[in-house]
């Protein structure tokens, strides 16, 4: 049976949130956020380990705090935590260097999304198997628009060719790893590990994420997570009875 292992980073400060805090810390109807999302994970029944990236000075806390939560929260899902690096790049790359070698398949996963579920991860793993590399993505519903930076509109691009990426993105694990070493010897800015695979020639395919999968970054998207969470944990009462 293939294996697929997830890398959580969870190592940015959170600024915009304004808690004063790492956001994977903030808790939400009685658990840190990185423990809903890590349940998430454990929930869909597709994912071996987990690997967490957490600023180096939170990973000792980050360690007891999870530990304390497991047995309750996410008792069959194995996790290790690692210390990140300066930038989002530099913290995958400390979480492939213990990934397990038989891994089959990487899931990064963003720590502050913890309502991708189970049927977007299949699709995305789906996608992987038959291209290699695939991430989770929904149609733009907006327009958007193409500033200078005086802002004055240059290009309206098509609606229909946009799509607003996600997370999970999940690779063959020999093809995760081998760009990542290219990204190491070829050092450049990227804002997401599938512009990473891009950067070696590889085609990524999209597959169909879901506009609840939100990642928490403002004042406003903790008050929709909360909303979120509130029904899932009705339904699952409805359910248990």
């Amino acid at each position: 049976m293939e294996k697929l292992v997830a890398i959580v980073p969870a190592a940015g400060a959170g600024k915009r949130l304004g808690l004063g805090i790492n956001k994977a810390f903030a808790i939400l109807r009685g658990a840190p956020l990185l423990v809903h999302c890590l349940q998430m994970l454990a929930r869909t029944e597709l994912v071996a380990e987990a690997i967490v990236v957490l600023a180096p000075h939170e990973v000792d806390e980050g360690q007891s705090l999870l530990a304390g939560y497991q047995e309750e929260y996410f008792p069959s899902l194995p996790i290790k935590v690692v210390a990140g690096g300066k930038e989002r790049q530099d913290s995958v790359a400390n979480a492939l260097a213990v990934v397990p070698a038989d891994a089959d398949y990487i899931a990064v996963h963003d720590g502050a999304r913890p309502f991708a579920g189970r049927a977007v991860f299949e699709r995305a793993l789906a996608a992987a198997r038959e291209q290699g590399a695939a991430i989770a993505a929904v149609p733009v519903k907006n327009t958007i628009k193409v500033v200078d930076p005086t802002g004055v509109v240059v290009a309206t691009p098509v609606r229909s060719t946009l799509v607003a990426v996600q997370t999970p993105q999940i690779f063959r694990a020999s093809l995760l790893k081998a760009a990542y070493a290219h990204l190491a010897a070829h050092p450049t800015a990227v804002t997401d590990d599938a512009s990473v695979v891009e950067l070696v020639g590889q085609n990524v395919v999209v597959a169909q994420g879901r506009y609840e999968n939100i990642k928490i970054t403002t004042p406003e998207d903790l008050v929709l997570a909360e909303h979120f969470l509130e029904e899932l944990q009705q339904e699952e009462h409805k359910y248990g009875e």
